[in-house]
């Protein structure tokens, strides 16, 4: 396929998607660490204060509690064996019972963490995954597989779940992709872009922000029922992240043009970003299938550095 590639300067990651805005209501940031029903905790140090987490290994199990609506933030940090400096791990969550998909973070080692009662032992950087927590009482459970030699160390925040304001969103161009492709949901159309295991996604981002993520699966007509599919982030050759999804075909989002595939729904994955300028590489590493994607920045966050856009750019988002 006939790459395209649109040049921006670094800058401009941040720029002309303003046509397209859309606001969602957001939890106040304030987090406040909540006590796990059963855990073995451990106290770490992280740049000299002193933060609780919960430990998970082939024996221990974490379980929390929580009252919703609101959300859950589960901050998790890998104990490095050996002289590795970087590493990847993965842990289980059920959520009231059920089973949900593998989640894999990858980590590298962090000066600034250390476990007072263990000054030997060495530990990743943070990763964090937030779940949303529907109204009512329910048990999140977290465990390692068990033929996983790993430890990892989980810490359990909790939304206050006071709405501040509303958050806008700007739709947001990729720097390259493979192919374009429109979608229609409820009578509104939208523009995705295609990847798979041999096709990459490239976005270039100034941070601090974060970026949301949809995917869509693209379902073979041969495909019957629900499908599990991946999703991975690289930077360069280090590895962000890698988000589990069990796809649906969706009832809303259909081809603007006549496809030989069916579309999934959406499902919803972020990329948090540090400080100064990323460039980011988005595939499934699954063979035989295609994801589709799109993209999302929080316009406060739109002119983190100065950018100068001709008209020609501004022309070239198109939504």
């Amino acid at each position: 396929m006939l790459k395209q590639l649109y040049k921006f300067h670094l800058s401009a990651v941040f720029i002309g998607c303003l046509t397209v805005l859309f606001s969602v209501k957001s939890f106040a940031a304030d987090w406040k660490p909540i006590k796990p029903t059963t855990g073995k905790k451990v106290t770490l140090e992280i740049s000299g204060k002193k933060r609780s987490y919960w430990k998970l290994d082939q024996k221990k199990t974490v379980l929390i509690r929580i009252t919703g609506p609101g959300e859950l933030k589960i901050i998790t940090r890998m104990e490095l064996n050996g002289d590795r400096i970087e590493d990847v791990y993965s842990f289980i969550t059920y959520i009231d019972g059920k089973k949900q998909p593998l989640i894999a973070r990858a980590t590298e080692y962090s000066s600034s963490v250390v476990n007072p009662k263990s000054d030997k032992v060495r530990i990743g950087k943070s990763r964090t995954i937030i779940y949303d927590v529907a109204d009512g009482e329910h048990e999140y459970r977290f465990s390692l597989k068990r033929d996983s030699k790993n430890t990892v160390y989980i810490r359990p925040l909790a939304s206050n779940h006071v709405v501040k304001e509303d958050i806008s969103y700007v739709a947001y161009l990729p720097r390259s992709f493979p192919e374009e492709v429109r979608i229609t949901v409820k009578e509104r159309e939208y523009i995705y872009y295609r990847c798979s295991s041999e096709s990459t996604v490239e976005l270039e981002v100034i941070g601090p922000t974060r970026v949301k993520c949809i995917s869509r699966l693209e379902f073979k007509h041969s495909m019957r029922g629900n499908k599990p599919y991946r999703m991975q982030v690289l930077e360069g050759s280090d590895l962000i992240l890698t988000d589990f999804f069990n796809a649906e075909i969706s009832g809303t989002a259909e081809y603007s043009q006549q496809a030989d595939m069916i579309l999934g729904t959406g499902d919803t994955f972020y990329i948090d970003v540090t400080s100064g300028k990323h460039r980011y590489m988005i595939s499934t590493p699954d063979s035989d299938i295609s994801v589709i994607l799109r993209f999302y920045v929080p316009e406060s966050d739109l002119g983190n550095e100065d950018a100068v856009i001709s008209p020609e750019q501004y022309k070239l988002v198109r939504f």
